[in-house]
């Protein structure tokens, strides 16, 4: 069985429906098991009488159950915004209210102690506390729906609404099922917590094709021995990741294609990808394909792709991020330089149609492009033989002593050197002024004063004012929830650091 997004109907494929749709953290569901749950569920929704745009709250984990709801969902024509157990009540609530959510989707099995009017329970059951008071403030294009709204950290520290619709998600479902070369046979390894897009990505895949998709927990991804075991036993063949997190198990000793047979394929979103990650993924897995995504939340998932050969391997320092999805368009706005670098502007179907109820970001952000929205990236990136490369944020970008730099190319330098497996350059400001330049490194070695050790070297590579001002050696850089590197974290370390 398989689910059509078009149609929003289950129709047969080369498997049985008694094929595992979701290993789940609390159940396995077959297709046929997953019809029903699905079907039950969006018969409870289509009860609710919820307006179109009018979003509910999902609020789990990696259960299952989760799954059914945000295909139930899909199913009924029902906006929903993705929150996880990991994150504050606190936070949960401001985006409750940001968003006047009158509903919850509870995914736990257990009690939820946050004031919604409504509460749908595992088991379906209603439990309502107080009249339900919808209202619609998305964004929604005529002839759309509003599929989901996904929050991500703002710089304000106010959470930023991402708003997608069916036709953005119809939009990259097409193109990745005709492109990513996956079948209804594949085991998809789901590992990022469903507030962040990168989920999506396998799920997406094993529905609409028919696979399966195993949800891993953040207790299992954390524990090495058991998440390796776990993707081993369940027949994994297609990993879905940020490189950060694949990076963490590159020296595990059972993370290798004689251990893990049927894992064949990696693809690697969501940040940019070191050519050292693939040089390793390479060695462990000889015969595995390595595709490498790119894409903002606001564009729906990734919105570029290639698969990584080993000609680009041996003969270029930064990697492609791949070429543009089918009907879109990508340019570089204000391209400058030898490359034409600049900001990269991403247009098409699948872009978002801004951020809920934030019209002031939304007009420096997006604006029609061809009769299509776009949306200006921040990401710094050039066109190469058709292909795009990404350079970094443009708030990676500073100044300092009057000199315009890049610390994405700073920690390319000092990722050139075999002493250093992976490395991070950050601004440390003071009332929004650089003060100085600290690169962290993960060292294969010890080295006493990295300073010392790397600074001749480096004296011959870059410019003297790019030199960060201090190099500093960390057994492991922090990770957001994302598995993202925290930058923020690393700047508190080194304050810390330097203040005791």
């Amino acid at each position: 069985m398989r689910y059509n997004f078009h149609q929003k109907r289950f129709e047969p494929s080369s498997q049985p429906a008694t094929h595992p749709a979701v290993v789940g953290s609390e159940k396995t569901l077959t297709w046929e098991e997953l019809q029903t749950e699905i079907e039950s569920l969006a018969e409870t929704l289509s009860k609710m009488k919820i307006p179109h745009g009018a979003p509910v709250i999902i609020y789990g984990h990696k259960e299952a159950r989760y799954l059914v709801a945000i295909m139930a969902c899909i199913h009924s024509s029902v906006t929903y915004i993705p929150v996880d157990v990991i994150y504050p009540a606190e936070r949960i609530a401001k985006v409750a209210s940001i968003a006047n959510v009158q509903i919850m989707i509870n995914c736990t099995g257990g009690s939820v102690d946050m004031n919604f009017p409504c509460v749908i329970e595992y088991d379906n059951s209603i439990r309502q506390s107080q009249p339900l008071n919808f209202t619609v403030e998305a964004t929604i294009p005529e002839q759309d729906l509003l599929q989901y709204i996904m929050f991500t950290s703002g710089s304000t520290g106010e959470p930023k609404g991402v708003q997608i619709t069916r036709n953005s998600t119809l939009s990259y479902i097409d193109w990745t099922t005709s492109e990513f070369g996956f079948t209804d046979k594949d085991v998809f390894m789901n590992q990022s917590p469903f507030t962040f897009d990168v989920s999506l990505g396998d799920l997406f895949h094993a529905m609409s094709l028919g696979g399966t998709v195993v949800l891993n927990s953040t207790a299992i991804a954390k524990d090495q021995n058991l998440f390796i075991e776990r993707i081993g036993t369940t027949g994994c063949t297609v990993w879905m990741s940020t490189p950060s997190f694949t990076y963490l198990f590159l020296r595990h000793p059972q993370f290798n294609s004689n251990n893990l047979p049927n894992l064949n394929t990696f693809v690697l979103m969501g940040e940019e990808l070191q050519p050292r990650i693939c040089q390793q993924l390479r060695k462990l897995f000889p015969q595995a394909r390595i595709m490498n995504g790119y894409g903002p939340t606001e564009a729906t998932i990734i919105t570029t792709l290639v698969t990584i050969t080993d000609e680009m391997l041996s003969q270029q320092s930064v990697l492609p991020i791949g070429y543009a999805m089918t009907g879109s368009d990508l340019f570089i706005e204000n391209p400058a330089g030898d490359r034409g670098e600049g900001e990269l502007v991403i247009s098409g179907p699948h872009v978002s149609t801004g951020y809920f109820k934030r019209p002031e970001l939304n007009a420096q952000k997006f604006f029609i492009h061809n009769g299509h929205r776009a949306f200006r990236s921040g990401d710094l990136a050039y066109k190469e033989n058709g292909m795009f490369y990404y350079l970094g944020r443009n708030d990676d970008q500073v100044k300092l002593h009057g000199f315009r730099i890049e610390m994405h190319e700073i920690s390319n330098v000092l990722l050139s050197f075999d002493e250093v497996t992976d490395a991070v350059t950050v601004a440390l400001k003071r009332n929004n002024e650089v003060k100085k330049l600290i690169s962290f490194v993960i060292l294969s070695r010890g080295i006493s004063n990295p300073n010392e050790y790397f600074r001749d070297s480096l004296q011959k590579k870059l410019p003297y004012y790019m030199i960060p001002g201090d190099i500093v050696a960390v057994s492991e850089f922090p990770y957001s929830v994302s598995h993202k590197v925290d930058r923020n974290k690393l700047i508190e370390h080194y304050i810390a650091m330097n203040t005791q």
